[in-house]
C-alpha cells in the first residue's frame, strides 16, 4: 500500500511506524473489532473511494456513525476515534463548515476493500450498512450520488458498456446473486423516486444466466419506467428483456412473432422518447427530459429485433409476413445509421464498436436483399471509397468487403448520370450525380467518364436560383466545392509596390469567373450550410458526436482539389503496416492501436505524403478568416494565436456536413540564427 500524505497530522507513534506495520495494525484491529463503529466507518469510506473515488462523507455524517461522544460535547476528536485507520484517512474542507472526510487514495482503498472480504466484512453488508445509516426520510445529494454511482455506474467496455458497474459485478464474483440482489431492492426502497435502482434489478434478473427470470425483469423494468415515464434509457431496459427472451426462445413461430411484437413496441416506444428529449441549451420550456446525447437504442433495438426474429423463424411463410410488415422500417431505420455513422463518431478517437454496422448491414440485406456496400445514396456514395480500407465499418463488421475500383466507380457514375437526365429537376437526385463525379476523381482523376466542372456548376446554379437559402446540408457541401476558386500563385513583385496582394482579374487562368460567386457569395454559402445544419435533424441526432471530416483541400485542380479523407486512412494505413513489417511477431491489436494513435496524436499531419496531397491555408490577424488563394472567409473553428517559442503551424481545411472546419497542424521550426 502506497504511503499517502493525510492533511491531518498523525500520533507520534503514527509517525515513528512504517506503512506496512500500521497495514498490519488495522488489520489486526478489524479483525478483532470488525463490528466497532470505526471499523465500519472506515470500511464505508474504503468501499466509496474504491469504486467512486470522488466520493467522500461530511464530518458531520461521520460522527453519526461514530456515534456519541460527538467532540462538541466532550468527546475525543476525531482523530483519536478513527485509530488505528487514522493514518490513511484524508480531511479536507472545500467549503467553510462542511468539512469532507475519505481515504487518501483508491490504491489504498481497493486493498483494505480485499482486506475486508478476507476478514468477513462483505462488500454488500458495507453498502447496506452505509444506506441505513445515512439515507433516512431524506439522503444528502452527494451520498445518493456516490451510492448511484456505486451501484449503478458501468464503464465502457470492447462491446459497449459492461452489464452491470464494477461493484456488482465484484458482488456476482465474489459473493452471490441474491446478494447483489437484495441490496439493489433495499436501495429501490430507500430511494422510491429514483429508477436507476429497479432498472439495475430489472437488468440483473434478465442478465444473469444462472437465475434469469424474465417476468420479474419485465416488473422491475416497468417500476423503472414507472418512476422515470419520459426518459428513453429507462424505457430501453423494457426492450432489452424482451429481446433477450426472444433471443432464448425456440423455433415456435407463434410464440415468436408475439414476443418480437412486444419488443418492436418497446424499442419504439424508446424512439419517440428519445426524440422528445433535448439538451440544456435547447430545453427553454424546462418539460422535456435533458439528454447530452441523442439515444439511438430504440432504432438500433428495433433492428436488432428485426434480425433475430427472422432468424429464428423457420416457415418461409412466417418470414413473409414479417419481412411484408417491417420492410419499410427497417429501410428508414437502415438510412438512419447510413448517414449517422458517415458524418459522425462518438468522439475524435473512438469508433462505434464493430457489431454495431454488422447487425444494421446484415438486417437490411435480410429485409430488401440488397447489401449496404451497394447504397449510392449520398452517404452510401461519401463511405464507398472507404472500402477495402483496414478501418472501414464494413472490414470492422468482419464482412469480405472489396475496394471500390475505378470501374465500379464509373459504372455508378453512369447510372446517377442517367437517373439525373431522367429526373433533372429533382434536387437529391442531381445532389448524388454531383458527388458520383467527386468522388470518381478522387479514385480516377483522369477518367474520361467525369462530367466537367463548369457543367456541374450550371447544374447546382440553376438550383440555387430557384432556393437559395432553404437547401440540406449536402447541398450547400456541394456548392462550397464546386464554387471554390483555384488556388493562385503568388505574384513577385517589389516590396514598395502597393499592388502585389492584388488579386488577378476575372478571367485569369484558373480563376473562376465572377458570376460563380464572389467572396460574399461563398461566405454566404458557408453560413446557409450552418443555418441547414441547425435546422436539419442532423442538429439534433448528432449533438455531442465528433463529426467526420469529409474532405480536406489538396493541392490539385478542379474536382481532383478535394481530398476523401479515405486517402489518408489508405497513407496512414501504409505507414503502419511498414513499421509493423520491420517488427517481430507484432500482436493483432497492433495495427487499430498505432493507427488509433497516429490520430489522436496529430502524427497523421506528419506523414509526407499526407503533407503532399493537402493544400495549406492562411488565417488572418488569429481570427476565423480563412484564406486560400484568393478566396476568404469565415469558419466557425477559432485558431489560436501561435507561440512563436514552440513551432510553426499548418492550417488545412476540411469539410464535414456541418461547414468548413480547420485542423491545425505543429511542424518543427527551422532555426535561421
Amino acid at each position: 500500500m502506497e504511503r499517502g500524505s493525510p492533511d491531518t497530522e498523525s500520533s507520534g507513534a503514527d509517525s515513528e511506524m512504517s506503512v506496512e506495520e500500521l497495514v498490519e495494525r488495522w488489520v489486526l484491529y478489524m479483525n478483532q473489532n470488525p463490528k466497532s463503529t470505526n471499523t465500519q466507518l472506515f470500511c464505508m469510506l474504503a468501499l466509496l473511494k474504491a469504486y467512486a473515488p470522488e466520493s467522500y462523507l461530511l464530518m458531520s455524517e461521520c460522527q453519526k456513525i461514530l456515534g456519541p461522544p460527538d467532540p462538541i460535547h466532550g468527546g475525543p476528536p476525531f482523530e483519536d476515534r478513527m485509530e488505528p485507520f487514522t493514518f490513511f484517512i484524508r480531511k479536507s474542507s472545500p467549503n467553510p463548515g462542511h468539512e469532507h472526510v475519505c481515504m487518501i487514495d483508491q490504491v489504498s482503498a481497493q486493498c483494505a476493500v480485499k482486506v475486508m472480504a478476507d476478514s468477513g466484512i462483505p462488500r454488500s453488508a458495507t453498502v447496506t450498512q452505509m444506506m441505513n445509516s445515512l439515507c433516512g426520510a431524506q439522503a444528502e445529494p452527494h451520498v445518493l450520488q456516490f451510492i448511484k454511482d456505486l451501484l449503478t455506474k458501468r464503464k465502457m467496455g470492447q462491446k459497449g458498456k459492461e452489464n452491470f458497474s464494477r461493484w456488482v459485478e465484484d458482488i456476482l464474483e465474489h459473493e452471490s446473486f441474491n446478494e447483489a440482489l437484495f441490496v439493489l431492492k433495499r436501495a429501490s426502497t430507500i430511494f422510491k423516486e429514483n429508477a436507476a435502482f429497479p432498472q439495475v434489478v430489472s437488468r440483473l434478473y434478465c442478465i444473469d444466466k444462472k437465475t434469469s427470470d424474465y417476468k420479474k425483469a419485465e416488473e422491475w423494468a416497468m417500476e423503472a419506467i414507472k418512476r422515470a415515464p419520459d426518459i428513453s434509457y429507462i424505457a430501453d431496459t423494457l426492450g432489452q428483456v424482451y429481446k433477450r427472451r426472444l433471443l432464448r426462445m425456440g423455433k415456435g413461430p407463434g410464440e415468436i412473432m408475439s414476443m418480437a411484437d412486444e419488443a418492436f413496441r418497446a424499442f419504439k416506444d424508446v424512439e419517440r422518447k428519445a426524440d422528445k428529449e433535448e439538451p440544456p441549451q435547447m430545453d427553454t420550456e424546462g418539460t422535456a427530459s435533458i439528454a447530452a446525447t441523442f439515444n439511438n437504442r430504440g432504432l438500433f433495438g428495433f433492428l436488432q429485433v428485426a434480425k433475430i426474429a427472422l432468424e429464428k423463424l423457420s416457415d418461409q411463410q412466417h418470414k413473409a409476413s414479417l419481412i411484408q410488415n417491417k420492410k419499410m422500417e427497417v429501410k428508414a431505420k437502415f438510412e438512419f445509421f447510413e448517414w449517422y455513422l458517415t458524418y459522425s463518431k462518438p468522439d475524435e478517437t473512438t469508433l462505434e464498436p464493430p457489431f454495431f454496422w454488422e447487425v444494421v448491414a446484415i438486417c437490411y440485406k435480410h429485409y430488401t436483399t440488397r447489401t449496404a456496400a451497394e447504397s449510392t445514396s449520398f452517404p452510401g456514395l461519401l463511405d464507398c471509397l472507404n472500402h477495402g480500407l483496414f478501418r472501414s465499418r464494413g472490414k470492422r463488421a468482419g464482412f469480405q468487403e472489396e475496394e471500390k475500383s475505378g470501374f465500379d466507380l464509373e459504372e455508378i457514375q453512369r447510372e446517377l448520370k442517367n437517373d439525373y437526365e431522367e429526373n433533372v429537376d429533382d434536387v437529391k437526385v442531381a445532389e448524388r450525380y454531383i458527388l458520383s463525379n467527386i468522388i470518381l476523381s478522387n479514385r480516377m482523376p483522369d477518367s474520361p467518364q467525369l462530367t466537367s466542372v463548369e457543367e456541374l456548376q450550371t447544374i447546382i446554379q440553376r438550383f440555387l436560383a430557384t432556393e437559395r437559402r432553404h437547401r440540406s446540408p449536402e447541398f450547400y457541401l456541394l456548392v462550397l466545392l464546386l464554387l471554390f476558386p483555384e488556388e493562385q500563385p503568388p505574384v513577385v513583385q517589389d516590396e514598395d509596390d502597393e499592388e502585389a496582394e492584388q488579386p488577378p482579374t476575372d478571367g485569369q487562368p484558373g480563376q473562376l469567373p465572377l458570376d460563380h460567386g464572389s467572396h460574399s457569395d461563398l461566405q454566404q454559402y458557408v453560413t446557409f450550410m450552418e443555418e441547414a445544419y441547425e435546422r436539419s435533424s442532423y442538429a439534433k441526432y448528432l449533438r455531442s458526436r465528433y463529426l467526420l471530416p469529409l474532405f480536406f483541400l489538396g493541392k490539385g485542380s478542379g474536382l481532383s482539389k478535394w481530398i476523401h479523407k479515405s486517402q489518408l486512412d489508405a497513407i496512414v494505413e501504409q505507414t503502419v503496416d511498414a513499421e509493423l513489417a520491420g517488427e517481430n511477431d507484432p500482436t493483432s491489436l497492433e495495427k487499430p492501436s498505432r493507427i488509433e494513435n497516429m490520430w489522436r496524436n496529430g502524427d497523421v499531419w506528419q506523414v509526407p505524403e499526407i503533407q503532399n496531397i493537402l493544400l495549406p491555408v492562411r488565417v488572418e490577424d488569429n481570427k476565423v478568416l480563412v484564406c486560400a488563394g484568393w478566396w476568404k472567409v469565415k469558419v466557425s473553428t477559432e485558431v489560436e494565436p501561435e507561440d512563436p517559442t514552440l513551432s510553426a503551424r499548418l492550417i488545412y481545411l476540411g469539410f464535414n456536413i456541418q461547414g468548413p472546419v480547420l485542423f491545425k497542424v505543429s511542424v518543427p521550426r527551422v532555426n535561421n540564427d
